[in-house]
């Protein structure tokens, strides 16, 4: 007779360890996506061209990354990512050798959207990324300015949410990049960044805006007294759009930036672009962006047209060949291919350069 208290508090507590996990429930997800392939460039600076097989993505960013979330009930749940980057022709990691270099954050989510801290993308992803077909990929606008290959900031804090068709965002850093503006500061506005977006997607158009603006180092730290704690300021601002024809997406881009760390010269510029992709079979899609970049007080500057085919195979497998040819006019040593550009593969002060690469791209 004693021992039925015992009993029924040991089932009690059984069905109490049971049922506790119905009340949040959790699922993680490892994704990733492998891109290489082998680029041929002509006209370097060291002379003659060159075959190799780079680092940089042909058409993705070959990754690998854990996702997950848990609901907390009532709507809201927690979300997480943490997603690596690497070099696929040595297998090294990208971004500066982070172990999760390209996202690394933890947030809360509803319906009202979603806030997130960690290292994140800049706003200026969402706000790109229906409307610039090569954006990112190795012939596209980082051709001209490599923030906007992989446009990531260190120790934000961000909201995003999506209302119907209206897409709206904002970014704050407290420190953009640990490597190269290291940590959070404590100076004014110094290492700081902030970005924003808004957006509005139809089911056969879409525009948008956003803003990304970045401070530098202080270049005066010597004379601390009558420095400028804020350092200096690196803005971009862009309006885009885009149209469907049927299967057919028209896109358009204009950005302007202000650099106020760069010569006189070089401090304003602008990039524009025009965009189409065309499905030409199930399997078979076809796709042209071409760039125009100039500075306000320069007659440095350059034009790329960006062509693309690829073959799917399936729907994680897809086969591709892409070409990228720039004209550099004035001085400008701009390379089709990202991460080139004025270095000893690039072309000599003025001349022409052109990239063709051809690749494999499977999703897992």
């Amino acid at each position: 007779m004693q021992r039925t208290p015992l009993l029924l508090a040991s089932a009690l507590a059984l069905c109490c360890t049971l049922a506790a996990p119905a009340h949040a429930q959790s699922d993680v997800t490892l994704y990733g996506l492998i891109d290489a392939g082998v680029e041929r460039l002509n006209h370097t600076s060291a002379g003659g061209g060159i075959t190799r097989m780079p680092s940089i993505a042909g058409s993705a960013a070959s990754r690998w990354g854990l996702r997950g979330s848990e609901d907390l009930g009532g709507g809201l749940k927690t979300v997480f990512t943490l997603e690596s980057g690497f070099a696929p022709d040595n297998g090294s990691l990208q971004q500066g050798g982070r172990a999760f270099g390209r996202q690394a954050f933890v947030g809360l989510s509803g319906g009202w959207g979603t806030v997130s801290l960690g290292r994140q993308y800049s706003m200026l992803l969402p706000g790109a990324a229906n409307t610039d077909i090569f954006l990112a990929q190795i012939y596209g606008a980082g051709a001209f300015d490599t923030y906007l290959a992989g446009p990531r900031l260190d120790n934000s804090i961000a909201y995003l949410g999506k209302f119907s068709s209206v897409t709206l965002g904002a970014l704050y850093s407290l420190g953009k990049d640990a490597q190269t503006c290291p940590g959070e500061r404590g100076r004014g506005s110094e290492c700081r960044a902030w970005s924003a977006v808004l957006k509005y997607d139809a089911p056969t158009w879409g525009v948008g805006t956003w803003i990304d603006e970045q401070r530098g180092l202080d270049g005066s730290r010597e004379t601390p007294a009558t420095a400028d704690l804020s350092g200096k300021k690196d803005q971009r601002l862009a309006l885009s759009g885009y149209t469907l024809l049927g299967q057919t997406k028209l896109t358009a881009n204009y950005m302007q930036r202000k650099n106020d760390a760069a010569l006189n010269a070089y401090r304003k510029s602008n990039l524009w672009s025009l965009g189409v992709a065309h499905p030409v079979t199930q399997a078979i899609t076809l796709e042209a962006q071409y760039y125009h970049f100039d500075y306000k007080d320069s007659a440095d500057g350059g034009k790329m047209l960006a062509l693309r085919g690829t073959y799917a195979f399936s729907k994680r497998t897809t086969a591709y060949a892409t070409v990228g040819a720039l004209r550099n006019d004035g001085n400008a040593r701009f390379s089709p291919s990202v991460g080139v550009s004025n270095t000893a593969l690039a072309p000599v002060a003025g001349q022409n350069q052109t990239g063709l690469m051809v690749g494999l791209r499977h999703a897992f």
